[in-house]
């Protein structure tokens, strides 16, 4: 059982993992497809915007402090039965089942949103870092027929909205 739970989460976060977050997703929507379930699954996409000067200007051991800062942060602010993935490095997963519209995703979002601009001291005890992350969402059904095209769907949403905060000369870090 050790050892399972060792492959199903990222070692420095204890979240679930890419391969266990990607499981999930595709699990609801298949009882979503039998019709065992109804709702809409929901899936955030979360990058870090300008995480790479964290580990450059304060060095690898606050970066992850960091992400380990974001990972609770993040189970902080969302619904019990949720499901909270380090995707890769910098970016993390979200997975929103039993969702009534759309809409209720979107209140999680900004909840997630606000949560990651919160001030956070560095690690080193005299500063203070800002995490804002950029957030893209796809919802299932209609983003995606499966675990890759609504992760898909949703960077592609967040990576629209970070350049569009970008033009707009919004920096948090």
């Amino acid at each position: 059982e050790s050892m399972q739970a060792r492959l199903r989460s990222d070692a420095l976060t204890g979240l679930a993992n890419r391969e266990t977050v990607m499981r999930r997703i595709n699990q609801l929507i298949e009882r979503h497809r039998s019709g065992a379930d109804t709702h809409s699954v929901g899936v955030l996409f979360v990058d870090l915007d300008g995480f790479k000067r964290v580990n450059d200007e304060l060095g690898h051991d606050a970066g992850n402090r960091a992400l380990v800062d974001v990972a609770a942060r993040l189970n902080r602010c969302v619904r019990d039965g949720d499901l909270v993935a380090r995707y890769a490095g910098d970016e993390f997963v979200v997975m929103l089942p039993d969702l009534p519209d759309h809409a209720a995703a979107e209140l999680v979002r900004a909840k997630v949103e606000a949560t990651l601009r919160e001030a956070t001291a560095a690690g080193d005890g005299e500063r203070t870092v800002r995490y804002a992350g950029s957030v893209g969402l796809a919802v299932y059904p209609g983003e995606g027929d499966d675990a890759a095209a609504l992760i898909k769907h949703a960077d592609e949403e967040m990576y629209r909205r970070k350049t569009a905060r970008r033009s707009g000369g919004d920096s948090r870090f």
